[in-house]
């Protein structure tokens, strides 16, 4: 099943018990709910459709070595 992919980025975890884990964050593309505050309206269009083993490929690839979190 392909999603609609706008980003994948690494980070630093912020929230949960997780908090402080390196981690690859993946950004969809199409929110609806246009929040006023929203810093990444950019990704209410943009992106690129995905299969799932093709993200995780991506991320293997970027991310290569690192105990990342999905």
């Amino acid at each position: 099943m392909p999603l609609q992919v706008n980003e994948i980025f690494f980070s630093i975890q912020e929230e949960s018990s997780h908090a402080g884990r390196p981690c690859a964050f993946i950004r969809l593309t199409g929110c609806n709910l246009r929040c006023s505050y929203c810093d990444t309206a950019y990704a209410y269009d943009e992106g690129s459709r995905l299969e799932i083993g093709e993200i995780e490929r991506q991320i293997d690839l970027a991310y290569q070595g690192l105990d990342t979190m999905v």
